[in-house]
């Protein structure tokens, strides 16, 4: 199993390397401090697991980048790592189409099972059976933000990390216009009149860290 870590702390990394590297199925071959350099690593490695940690200030919720890697690599597996086990977080896991969701708490035991079961193909939410992961995935979600389109769900944290309308569009390969439509709508329907709202509401929702 080829194995890239993404966490913004070097001493976090470097202490599950250690530990992975010593199980004789599993190779860690990079590591990443945000998600641009996830997506940099994945382009250039042949990366199976990616254990992601869901906070990596400052910079898009790990949640954003699960989704961004999904979209764009299907076949690598995702397990967000994170010490908030709030219901929110493992409704945003789901969404986002995460393989795994283990706490920073969890023995090195836990993680190194849920790692083994994801690369079979298995989903692994520690502590969480599927009858459990159905309930909460059918739970009520923020009716105004599923309101907005895939692409606006994915320019919205941009937004609100202050690029700027060119950056957005050099980023997501679109035009300026385009994104400038795309910001119309989005506070239109999330029904916000200012950025300080905007950036509020994406910290609630736990698409950005600072």
């Amino acid at each position: 199993m080829k194995i890239l870590i993404a966490d913004d702390h070097a001493l976090v990394r470097n202490a599950l390397a250690f530990m992975i590297n010593a199980q004789a199925d599993m190779e860690v071959i990079g590591d990443a401090a945000d998600g641009n350099e996830v997506f940099m690593k994945i382009e250039n490695l042949p990366v199976d697991i990616v254990l992601l940690d869901i906070s990596m200030p400052p910079g898009e919720n790990g949640l954003v980048t699960t989704k961004r890697v999904k979209e764009a690599h299907p076949n690598v597996k995702v397990i967000l790592l994170t010490m908030h086990d709030e219901e929110s977080y493992i409704r945003g896991a789901l969404a986002a189409h995460a393989d795994g969701f283990v706490l920073k708490s969890a023995t090195d035991e836990e993680l190194l099972t849920g790692i083994r079961n994801v690369f079979l193909g298995k989903r692994y939410y520690a502590g969480y059976d599927e009858e459990a992961l159905n309930e909460i995935a059918h739970g009520q979600e923020d009716r105004l933000y599923a309101s907005l389109s895939k692409r606006e769900k994915e320019i919205l944290p941009l937004i609100a990390l202050g690029y700027n309308n060119k950056e957005i569009a050099e980023r997501l390969f679109i035009s300026v216009k385009t994104v400038e439509v795309h910001k119309a709508n989005i506070r239109k329907k999330l029904q916000l009149d200012s950025y300080a709202s905007l950036l509020q509401y994406s910290l609630k929702h736990h698409l950005i860290d600072f």
